[in-house]
């Protein structure tokens, strides 16, 4: 059996000239180009440091470190611009093609499984109880598993981490009882990274 393998990357943190050029324009989506580098990046894609806020055929809205700036075609902006560091999770299936890591639930350590196909971070019931999280103070719903409509509750949790990638006030769904016998970490947390894959190896990178 695979084992369990994740690997933590940090790049350094530079300070640079930056130039930053819109060279076409589309809904939602931009062609630019980044110290010399050109990308065609969606509304909400982060590429070199640079987030594209906005699109149209009129425009495109960036944001660079925290700085908000309107751009027309053809339009370019230069400055130093502080790089933003890269938190990337390697992890590397199991024999079944599974992608598990450690990471913590409010500071305590828990194992989780990555679930595109999840809407949330979800857990049991039990696994909660253990973490120590008070979820029926969370609303009350019901999903359907297949033992049937079981209880369910939508919660906050205050902080979920893998690896580096630490994100706070995440949506996560308690499920009265033992399963899913891992928890799952679903799309409340993982809409707020990038996912790529190299031949079976995943790697997860958090947006700025």
């Amino acid at each position: 059996m695979l084992g369990l393998v994740f690997l933590l990357l940090v790049a350094s943190t530079a300070v640079s000239a930056t130039t930053v050029r819109v060279i076409a324009l589309f809904t939602d989506k931009a062609l630019l180009e980044v110290d010399g580098q050109q990308k065609v990046v969606s509304k909400g894609e982060t590429f070199s440091g640079v987030l594209l806020q906005s699109a149209s055929g009129r425009g495109a809205v960036v944001m660079i470190e925290g700085e908000t700036m309107d751009l027309k075609l053809n339009q370019a902006i230069a400055g130093n611009f502080k790089k933003r560091e890269k938190i990337s999770l390697r992890i590397v299936p199991d024999a079944q093609g599974m992608y598990h890591t450690r990471g913590s639930i409010n500071g305590k350590s828990t194992k989780f499984l990555v679930d595109t196909g999840a809407t949330n971070v979800a857990m049991s019931g039990n696994k909660a109880n253990s973490l120590k999280i008070d979820f029926k103070q969370g609303v009350r719903g019901q999903v359907q598993t297949a033992a049937g409509v079981v209880p369910a509750w939508n919660i906050k949790l205050a902080s979920v981490k893998v690896g580096g990638i630490e994100l706070n006030n995440i949506t996560a769904t308690v499920i009265e009882g033992a399963h899913p016998a891992q928890v799952l970490l679903g799309n409340s947390f993982l809409r707020h990274t990038r996912m790529e894959q190299a031949g079976s190896v995943l790697e997860i990178t958090k947006h700025f």
